[in-house]
């Protein structure tokens, strides 16, 4: 067969750039026309895009339609549909053959695994959601499951779009389902989902990410930090914002500008600019007292956890009465079998990253003390800024396992001294 594309053996700059983008985008399968065409549309928008595969590839995006190259729609459906290797030379031609293609409907495309109808599939560390194609318990979105079909699970919001398009097109029968195209469940059912599943989102989820909520300053004691945050590699739950960093220079930093970004060291080369390293910085644990301090119960039989669509965002099930389950400051219910082992490796929420746990720096060196934290005052910024501080040490706060204060001398005085030497407890 002839082809109507010159074959490619690099992939173009160009296309390089689509499919980061594609990548880094959300987008779901509002209906599929055929094995190699699809209907596709980008979250948050209400218009969507038909893409078909073929001997040459095509969009009705304005993107394929100005430059007749891939956009990122197209490398959307082959990176995350058929789930090729952005590196395949598949992955970047402008076509492919009849033979190249059944290859790549047959041999690449996942098998969808059934079970006993109505029976929940248990989810799998790559399983996808099949309309976002999103890795379901990395993206830790509340999920619902084919009732009367294969069981395979769907996130909720992306099944919503997904039933309403349904009950345009066809009216109100039961809702098909992605995968294995039997009866999902009802529209009723699904709806209940979608509004019970809102209790699971905490307000810190809706902050910018530049918005370290949780955290507090050693220095000037700003709560909640906003842009780049600084935090000491070798005194425990240590933070500073841009302006504080210098008075803790005795011990090396480590800095984050976005909250779900990993700590990174700081260059010695260029102290006032946040340049990357290759070696990433491990987060602080959260001491076993405070974890232990933290509220948790066990599910009641009228409680609100029981009804449909709320879950744990971590393993993605439902709650059954009985369970132990934590509540973390920022509101978000977890499992304690879940949850507890994050927390002994970090002091964030694993979901929104609130810090749960800060240190107090104080204005002079002095013997190390107990803080008293058994004040509360009042934060301008509600209860997104409910963080414990934690012993004081003189000025750097070093904190050991057991959490008892370790101290430090510092040569250089703070160049921002604090608001005031008193720990606080919100």
């Amino acid at each position: 067969m002839f082809r109507k594309t010159a074959w490619r053996k690099t992939i173009p700059d160009s296309v390089s750039s689509r499919q980061d983008q594609a990548l880094g985008t959300t987008m779901r399968l509002i209906k599929s026309y055929g094995p190699a065409a699809f209907l596709l549309r980008e979250d948050g928008e209400t218009q969507g895009f038909k893409v078909c595969l073929g001997d040459l590839h095509t969009c009705t995006c304005p993107v394929f339609a100005g430059e007749a190259e891939l956009c990122k729609h197209i490398c959307w459906i082959l990176l995350r549909k058929f789930k090729l290797p952005r590196s395949h030379e598949y992955s970047f031609q402008r076509g492919l053959t009849e033979r190249q293609m059944l290859e790549l409907l047959e041999g690449l495309q996942p098998k969808v695994q059934q079970s006993q109808p109505g029976c929940r599939k248990r989810i799998e560390t790559r399983d996808v959601c099949p309309i976002c194609l999103e890795e379901l318990l990395r993206k830790r979105l509340p999920v619902s499951h084919c009732r009367f079909g294969c069981g395979n699970s769907v996130h909720i919001s992306c099944m919503t779009i997904w039933a309403e398009r349904q009950r345009v097109t066809r009216g109100d029968t039961p809702v098909t389902c992605p995968l294995c195209r039997g009866a999902f469940s009802s529209l009723a059912l699904l709806q209940k989902q979608a509004k019970n599943a809102e209790k699971v989102f905490a307000a810190a989820e809706q902050e910018e990410l530049d918005t370290h909520v949780g955290v507090s300053c050693c220095g000037c004691r700003l709560r909640p930090v906003t842009g780049t945050c600084f935090k000491c590699t070798v005194c425990r739950h240590t933070f500073l914002c841009e302006g504080c960093r210098t008075s803790h220079s005795h011990h090396p930093l480590a800095f984050k500008t976005r909250r779900t970004e990993d700590w990174r060291l700081c260059t010695e080369e260029e102290p006032q600019g946040a340049t990357r390293q290759d070696r990433e910085v491990p987060p602080d644990p959260l001491p076993d007292h405070e974890l232990d301090g933290l509220p948790a119960e066990r599910v009641g039989s009228w409680s609100y956890l029981l009804t449909e669509g709320v879950q744990c965002r971590l393993c993605l099930e439902s709650f059954r009465r009985g369970q132990r389950i934590r509540n973390l400051p920022c509101s978000h219910t977890f499992h304690m079998e879940c949850v507890d082992p994050i927390l002994r490796e970090s002091s964030a929420c694993p979901l929104d990253g609130y810090v749960l746990y800060s240190a107090q720096m104080t204005s002079s060196p002095r013997p190390p003390q107990q803080v008293d934290t058994s004040e509360e005052k009042p934060t301008p910024n509600g209860p997104l800024n409910n963080v414990k501080t934690a012993p004081s040490c003189g000025r750097c706060t070093a904190q050991t396992d057991d959490g008892e204060a370790k101290g430090h001398a510092s040569p250089d005085p703070p160049t921002c001294p604090p608001k005031g030497t008193e720990g606080e407890e919100d």
